[in-house]
């Protein structure tokens, strides 16, 4: 466990750089809020794709120690072209490269984590918590280098982060106990019938869409509400403080009410998030109610890594963890950032926080359907690589 958390320590300090402050470093590009939104829908595409690649790569060939540094130097490769051509035409290739290859680091790196983790998967956010308190660490300290030096400057924690962090995972061992999968081109198709997966996947959709639409633009609304970078840098850390007792608790939580049911609380949380977004201008406010983001977050992540952990068919977890981020991390950003730019551009961006809001309180309701109705059902799989499917 501990050579894993070293990892996610050192991965997420290149999340520290990009997640803040990405979409501010294409706005100082020259580029408009409708465009950044589409490079962003444009890049999450690309990862929704990548990601059940990975996964499914994994789960074909469960042992390999090279799938992580390879996720890590295609990744790394695709920030240095963003940090080096401008607002140029290769500025899309290189941002689809970095996607395909930090697309693969998440799912890769969690259901080895899980494997480690055995019968107790909740234990998993034992070791997550790690990337959170790194992010929390290193996101304000990457704003100040931001304000010194420009916003270029990002790409020097963050290339190095992306390849350190893919040689560290090579520490982690390869799952020895996983039940191979016996086709590429099927394992997603396996994930997706399988009936509790496919409704928790509509919900967690609706969701991270209404989330991803707010923190695609938060950045450039406390800008405009005239909070400096290193500002911007505490608003992202503020919100990752709580991450780190809500998943060190994580597992005493699920044992005493249940992981269905802190995904629901999750949701709920997140609600709160966003209408404070709504109400208040104040950038220190603001800032203040991003400590409700970090408790909706780790709930909503750590429960559905542990959920789709629990119900994927045997020979898929990766491809289901692949999956998952795919819809996390991906198709939400897609419907969220690209959407999002269009709707801000048109009711600015308090007004598209308005909807988000709405659409996190629809995404409630939707997540409590497919989630409690399994709640407590089945006990935790014999194989800790991959699971079997429960009734």
């Amino acid at each position: 466990m501990r050579r894993a958390s070293i990892a996610y320590v050192i991965v997420f300090v290149a999340v520290a750089a990009w997640a803040p402050y990405l979409s501010a470093y294409y706005q100082g590009l020259g580029i408009s809020l409708g465009d950044i939104g589409l490079l962003l829908a444009m890049t999450s595409a690309v990862s929704l794709v990548s990601a059940p690649i990975w996964g499914a790569a994994h789960d074909r060939y469960p042992k390999s120690l090279l799938l992580l540094p390879l996720a890590a130097i295609v990744a790394a490769l695709g920030a240095v072209g963003l940090a080096t051509v401008g607002a140029s035409p290769l500025l899309i290739p290189s941002a689809a490269a970095f996607a395909v290859g930090a697309a693969g680091l998440s799912p890769m790196m969690d259901v080895r984590v899980l494997e480690i983790a055995r019968a107790d998967r909740t234990r998993y956010a034992r070791v997550r918590v790690w990337g959170s308190i790194s992010f929390i660490v290193c996101a304000p300290l990457i704003g100040v280098l931001a304000d010194a030096y420009g916003l270029r400057a990002i790409f020097l924690a963050m290339i190095p982060a992306l390849l350190i962090g893919g040689l560290a995972a090579t520490t982690l061992p390869g799952r020895s106990m996983s039940v191979r999968a016996p086709s590429l081109m099927r394992a997603p198709g396996t994930v997706l019938r399988h009936r509790p997966i496919a409704l928790f996947l509509l919900g967690a959709l609706v969701g991270w869409t209404a989330l991803s639409a707010q923190s695609s633009f938060f950045t450039i609304y406390l800008r405009t509400l005239g909070a400096p970078n290193d500002l911007v840098g505490w608003a992202w850390s503020v919100g990752a403080i709580t991450e780190v007792p809500a998943m060190f608790f994580f597992p005493l939580l699920a044992r005493r009410f249940g992981v269905e049911r802190l995904i629901v609380a999750g949701a709920l949380v997140l609600v709160v998030r966003q209408v404070a977004n709504v109400v208040f201008t104040d950038p220190a406010l603001l800032i203040g109610f991003s400590l409700f983001q970090g408790v909706g977050y780790s709930l909503m992540l750590i429960g559905g890594v542990t959920f789709v952990s629990r119900q994927a068919p045997q020979g898929t977890a990766a491809t289901a963890q692949g999956i998952f981020t795919g819809v996390a991390s991906s198709l939400s950003s897609i419907l969220g950032s690209g959407l999002g730019g269009q709707v801000a551009g048109f009711l600015t961006i308090r007004g598209l926080f308005a909807v988000s809001a709405g659409i996190s309180l629809a995404a409630v309701v939707l997540i409590a359907l497919a989630v409690l109705p399994v709640a407590g059902r089945g006990a935790e799989p014999a194989s800790p690589g991959s699971s079997s499917p429960r009734a």
